[in-house]
């Protein structure tokens, strides 16, 4: 089971989620992800310093579905990756989503972008995605809202 090294769970599912699970399964519920995002996104994280996912755990915070989304989840598409645990949205703090977004495009086989398939484009967060496509014949698959 793999765990990112700077991010928490709460960072990656809804509140009611996770104040339901974790107290049960606690570090289990890592299993819901795709290894690949969240080793993507712990690259991104080295790569680009400091991300946001979630909020909701902080008095102010108000995101919670930025990580993994319950199957009947109203917030993005119907068959979301986010559905699956296969996509993330990550706000940086220290950088510019475009320059990550671009990084990521121009070099899209670096070791830090490797399992990275799917970013979804134009808008001010980094979407990132380990769907099933195939990079390498199709380039990374770019989603507009």
């Amino acid at each position: 089971m793999y765990k990112p090294k700077n991010f928490e769970l709460y960072e990656f599912l809804p509140r009611d989620f996770y104040n339901q699970w974790y107290p049960i399964r606690g570090e289990k519920l890592w299993t819901m992800f795709d290894d690949r995002v969240l080793r993507s996104a712990q690259a991104i994280r080295e790569r680009y310093g400091k991300m946001q996912a979630n909020t909701w755990y902080w008095p102010s915070g108000i995101h919670q579905y930025r990580g993994w989304r319950p199957q009947f989840c109203e917030v993005g598409a119907k068959l979301s990756d986010h559905k699956g645990g296969r996509a993330l949205d990550l706000v940086p703090a220290e950088g510019a989503v475009e320059k990550i977004r671009a990084d990521i495009l121009a070099d899209p086989f670096h070791p830090d972008f490797v399992f990275i398939t799917a970013l979804e484009m134009n808008i001010s967060w980094l979407h990132i995605a380990t769907r099933n496509w195939d990079k390498k014949k199709n380039g990374i698959l770019k989603i507009y809202p």
